[in-house]
């Protein structure tokens, strides 16, 4: 269900990309491939395929699912100062926000790819 609920959250930052940023539409990118990696990584524990069921691995994926939830919620955030005309000091804290958010998703990823070789 959750994944259901972020899928339609980025669905609507998609619709709102119409007429954005190059930074808005990076930001997008990121949040959509990074999803795609956190569903299958979560999709192949669950099945018990490419990685183990340990608490190593339960741990990776939370934490990447938490974390990409964060910077999804604080990207719609910034979406919604955006479409309401929210101030140019208001619009960018939540760039800012979002561009911190985003800072920790590659090593966050990375950890979560390192599970199918097993190195983590």
């Amino acid at each position: 269900m959750k994944r259901i609920a972020i899928s339609a959250v980025l669905a609507l930052v998609a619709i709102a990309a119409v007429g954005c940023t190059s930074w808005e539409r990076a930001t997008f990118q990121t949040l959509s491939t990074s999803q795609a990696v956190i569903n299958q990584a979560q999709t192949d524990y669950e099945a018990g395929t490419a990685i183990p069921h340990n608490t190593v691995a339960y741990n990776a994926i939370n934490t990447a699912k938490n974390t990409q939830t964060t910077a999804v919620n604080l990207m719609v955030t910034y979406e919604e100062i955006k479409a309401a005309g929210g101030t140019a000091s208001a619009l960018s804290s939540a760039q800012t926000d979002v561009t911190v958010a985003l800072a920790n998703l590659p090593t966050i990823i990375a950890n979560v790819k390192a599970l199918y070789s097993g190195v983590k």
